[in-house]
């Protein structure tokens, strides 16, 4: 039988900016899940809403009731306007075997770890996430089971269980079409030195470097789905897509989707779906040719 792999190490990395009113609710789901942290990177980039002394009396409360967990908290003096070199702040600051990027906003059932921790059981998992949840500012669900479930249906041809695969079968089957793991908060990684380098290649990215990222990612390993619905996305009123906007994520999806064409082993019919979804998007999104 399998177990449960305690010993291993856990990172969670807080990147804020002007979430101050979510911060002591995250952090307490932080603290309460079963699975036990070993570390808490709390990054702030450049808030303007008070979160730096919330987050300063939080640490302390940290440190007097939890003073076995490691905290470390990094203020950047000015906005570095890339939500991706705040991900890698965190990783290049983390001591532990594994890394949750933990989004301030977004939020998590107290199992939510210890589920998506098990299949790293196998050494050769390096990226586990699970299903999710939307909510709107003020927690009101939008989608229960998440877009996940829809996607897989009509879109991805997603095996809705769980599962772990390798990456490159990963890859083929969902992750070189379209973005297959909708919200960082929902995943962990396994520590690995590339995952900075990763990043860096993530930053040229506006729209789509979360995905750039998960997919170099799945090249070093298994990937691992669980599919309960213990992470919480939350969408926010300002987030609605304009058609700039569409424009430029269609943009980046084409450049993704060249880079695993060229650098991937991707079937023909991989190939076939990208170029099948590239025309579905862009008669939906109204693209204009360049």
């Amino acid at each position: 039988m399998t177990t449960m792999p305690r010993n291993k190490s856990v990172s969670v990395i807080l990147p804020n900016y002007n979430y101050a009113k979510y911060i002591r609710s995250r952090i307490r789901e932080v603290l309460s899940q079963t699975y036990l942290v070993s570390e808490i990177i709390i990054l702030d980039d450049a808030s303007t809403d008070g979160s730096r002394e919330i987050i300063n009396n939080e640490v302390a409360i940290i440190k007097k009731y939890n003073p076995n967990i490691n905290v470390v908290i990094d203020f950047n003096k000015k906005n570095s306007g890339n939500v991706f070199s705040q991900w890698q702040k965190g990783i290049e600051l983390a001591n532990s075997d594994y890394i949750w990027i933990c989004e301030l906003d977004d939020g998590a059932s107290s199992h939510f770890l210890e589920k998506v921790m098990f299949p790293f059981s196998d050494d050769k998992v390096v990226l586990s996430y699970c299903n999710s949840k939307i909510v709107d500012e003020s927690g009101k669900t939008l989608l229960k089971d998440n877009l996940r479930r829809i996607k897989d249906v009509f879109r991805r041809r997603h095996n809705l269980g769980s599962y772990t695969v390798d990456g490159i079968t990963e890859i083929n089957r969902n992750l070189a079409v379209y973005n297959s793991i909708p919200n960082v908060s929902a995943a962990v990684f396994k520590n690995q030195s590339q995952l900075v380098s990763y990043l860096d290649k993530s930053m040229k990215y506006q729209l789509c470097g979360d995905w750039f990222f998960y997919l170099k990612v799945a090249t070093t390993g298994k990937i691992a789905y669980c599919n309960k619905t213990l992470n919480v996305h939350r969408v926010h009123s300002g987030s609605v897509t304009s058609d700039t906007d569409f424009q430029k994520r269609y943009q980046e999806m084409q450049s993704i989707h060249n880079y695993a064409i060229k650098s991937l082993s991707l079937s023909d019919e991989t190939i076939k779906r990208i170029r099948s979804i590239e025309a579905e998007l862009a008669k939906k999104w109204k693209i204009k040719d360049n």
